[in-house]
């Protein structure tokens, strides 16, 4: 797992693309997360908790390589190449599709990368703009489930049910996220 070469410094100007140089502090984030799942490993076979442990000797190779990712806009098809994994559902017959839940494992370097990358577009978001919509729950630090089920209670039973209006709510199985509408009649 040997970082690419390094860009040439003359090509390398963080200023003009808006690229910040990475940090230990991205990756110690990210790791730090990391540490507190016990997850099973990728198709590379190094479970999270070997990263953790390594990452006080691996730490500048990995912000390298990182930094070199981010640099030249690449994420490593390596890392999106998944282990594909059917976990049976309890109370189903064996031989039902539906008793089988598909999970698929990805190596745990690019699940650090991919928080690095998260954790940068939040703060870009959050700091430079445009800020995500105040109704946005999911991707965004210090809001949960229970706000959004706040949401839905406020919408449910506030000013617009009260004045003859309504509120539904779609959920899309496949991206499992709920959206609320609000019926405003005046």
């Amino acid at each position: 797992m040997a970082p690419p070469p390094a860009v040439p410094e003359a090509d390398h100007q963080d200023d003009d693309d808006g690229i910040p140089e990475g940090t230990g502090v991205d990756l110690r984030v990210a790791v730090r997360r990391l540490k507190a799942r016990n997850t099973a490993p990728g198709p590379d076979g190094l479970p999270g908790k070997a990263w953790v442990l390594a990452s006080e000797a691996l730490g500048p190779r990995l912000e390298g390589l990182l930094s070199a990712c981010l640099e030249r806009g690449q994420f490593p098809l390596r890392w999106k190449t998944g282990k594909l994994v059917l976990i049976r559902k309890p109370g189903r017959p064996a031989d039902s599709p539906f008793a089988y839940r598909p999970v698929v494992l990805l190596d745990e370097v690019g699940k650090l990368f991919e928080r690095v990358i998260a954790n940068r577009l939040a703060e870009h978001l959050a700091g430079t703009g445009p800020d995500l919509a105040e109704h946005q729950f999911g991707f965004r630090k210090r809001r949960s489930t229970v706000d959004a089920i706040m949401r839905v209670r406020a919408l449910t039973t506030g000013d617009a049910v009260a004045r003859g209006g309504g509120c539904f709510g779609s959920v899309s199985r496949h991206r499992q996220r709920l959206q609320l509408h609000a019926l405003e009649l005046y």
